[in-house]
């Protein structure tokens, strides 16, 4: 459609109340489209949502599509509420807030005959007048302390849950709950938010609005909006197509917590556009390129497999060991088009996984870099290429980093190092399987050696003070202190200790325990960068930088 043709949006601001906004969604004049993610709050988050409007606090505005288009599919429930057929005219259809809503409807209008708990959801939320405070299902006291928040705004059941605050014996309390319930319903009854209604507009323009309204705020998820804005009843759902690939592919691979920014540029360089392509309403409405969506997807996540199959040889086992979504991005790219490449090409790219990551290369990089690193690539992968230019092999790899910071490049590459090591289990000497371990524990599977609040801040973050975990190990120093001499001689070793720090161990010395794996791992570690013929650091320690992909923010400048 022309520019010129496009009829005018008309945005339309204007303040509901609460019980209102609700109504609507139950009668399905305001319904949410299959388009949008699906409900991902926790149980928290709705008790956090429902605290912010008891205390009046704002908790954002409502965007809202009203068209007269019946080719939009919507959801048939809201949370674990069924809601009504679309009606005759005008229907808004929700572009922001979905999860907002959600959580309010479900808790507000659930009855009392519905099941309280669905997709790990309990959705019987109860206020306890005693305590100002919203629970889930209470097992215990006096049950009129708890006001079910089901029956709220519903008059009859109001009524109902303020007679067994009547029946309670103790005058006082009685008078107290009351007063709690009735403070509690005037603050939801007279609760109003803003809501803003885009009138006479197309969805691209519908979905537009939303981007720049939002620019300031929360930011639709980038994948969410091109889905958005290519959405066609019965066509390719780029958002729903991506949902599966983690699902079925990544969480399977432990990268279940890739960010999805780097899915997306996979796809936009498998389309053959700008990776940092930001005008999603210029070039993702365009109909050759939602012909082509398809087929690009699934071209992309092929590559994205092999990928991730290559990496895997590299120990790269969990996307908390990868230092940086790009590198996925690129070679995604290269076993794109060249899904069988040549033992001496895949040497090459295992040079340049390793350069990159000691050299902390695309922390530093500039989008155009990255871009030329693109092309290069993908020069390599039809055979018109042979090396790197813009990514220089033979740049001196960063020293090993002065404290352990999970956001920076430079200590996940220590952690490749590490898990080279093949750690075995503190507990059960038997091997770890460091991919599964990060996944499914997170964080906390790099545990301290030893901590203490009085010793020195900076000895207790050294990376040689973190040590990989599976087991309930309170106190990684004194469990390895009740070892035998047999099992330290295994263990040890597999975490990156030298011989001599038994010594240590025996002596309570921590910090000479501890320092001595130091000065192991950074000779290991640089042992190690020769086997792949990395230039050496300068210098042995340096300060940590928290580092990011170029790609991790919308705002990356020249």
């Amino acid at each position: 459609m022309s520019i010129h043709n496009k009829i005018r949006a008309e945005v339309v601001p204007e303040v509901v109340f609460l019980g209102k906004l609700i109504e609507r969604i139950i009668s399905g004049k305001i319904r949410i489209p299959n388009f949008q993610r699906p409900f991902v709050w926790k149980q928290q988050d709705i008790h956090v949502l429902l605290d912010s409007v008891f205390q009046g606090f704002p908790i954002g505005t409502i965007l809202i599509w009203e068209t007269e288009n019946k080719d939009i599919e919507s959801a048939k429930s809201v949370g674990p509420l069924d809601v009504g057929p679309r009606p005759a005219g005008h229907v808004g259809y929700l572009l922001d807030g979905q999860q907002r809503i959600t959580a309010l409807v479900g808790t507000l209008k659930l009855p009392n005959e519905h099941p309280s708990i669905k997709d790990q959801i309990d959705w019987r939320i109860f206020f306890d007048l005693e305590k100002s405070e919203f629970i889930r299902n209470p097992k215990a006291g006096n049950m009129a302390q708890y006001f079910p928040m089901a029956n709220l705004l519903d008059t009859s059941g109001f009524l109902e849950a303020a007679r067994k605050i009547e029946d309670i014996g103790n005058e006082q309390r009685r008078q107290q709950w009351l007063n709690a319930a009735d403070h509690l319903a005037n603050a939801f009854r007279d609760y109003q938010l803003p809501l803003i209604r885009i009138r006479e507009a197309d969805l691209d323009s519908a979905v537009t609005v939303f981007a720049r309204l939002n620019r300031k705020g929360r930011k639709i998820a980038a994948d969410e909006m091109v889905s958005a804005l290519t959405y066609r009843p019965n066509e390719f759902h780029l958002a729903e197509h991506l949902n599966n690939f983690i699902k079925d592919e990544l969480t399977e691979r432990n990268f279940g917590n890739l960010k999805r920014i780097f899915l997306l540029r996979a796809v936009l360089a498998a389309l053959g556009l700008d990776i940092y392509a930001k005008d999603w309403a210029g070039v993702m409405v365009k109909p050759e390129v939602r012909e082509r969506l398809p087929e690009s997807f699934k071209a992309a996540t092929r590559g994205l497999k092999l990928a991730l199959k290559f990496l895997k040889e590299l120990g790269v086992k969990s996307d908390q060991l990868l230092p940086y979504g790009l590198q996925l991005v690129l070679l995604g790219e290269f076993y794109r088009l060249c899904p069988d490449p040549k033992p001496a090409v895949c040497d090459l790219l295992r040079r340049w996984f390793w350069v990159t990551s000691f050299t902390g290369w695309f922390g530093t990089a500039s989008t155009s870099k990255v871009t030329h690193a693109l092309h290069e690539i993908r020069a390599l992968a039809d055979g018109t290429g042979s090396g790197f230019n813009v990514i220089n092999l033979d740049e001196k790899a960063l020293p090993f980093p002065e404290r352990f910071d999970s956001r920076s490049a430079r200590a996940r590459t220590f952690l490749l190092y590490l898990a080279s090591l093949q750690p075995l289990s503190l507990v059960t000497q038997e091997k770890l399987e460091i991919g599964k371990l990060l996944s499914t524990l997170g964080a906390s599977a790099i545990g301290y050696i030893w901590h203490s609040p009085s010793e020195a801040r900076h000895f207790s973050s050294v990376p040689a003070n973190r040590i990989f975990l599976n087991g309930d190990v309170r106190n990684v120093f004194e469990h390895l202190k009740s070892l035998d001499e047999k099992m330290l001689h295994q263990v040890l070793p597999s975490h990156g200790f030298p011989g001599e720090s038994i010594e240590a161990l025996h002596d309570n010395d921590h910090r000479k325990f501890i320092q001595s794996r130091e000065n192991n791992l950074i000779e290991g570690e640089r042992d190690f960068m020769k086997t792949w013929k990395i230039n050496l650091p300068e210098n042995r320690i340096a300060e940590t930088v928290a580092d990011s992909d170029a790609s991790d923010t919308d705002n990356q400048t020249e």
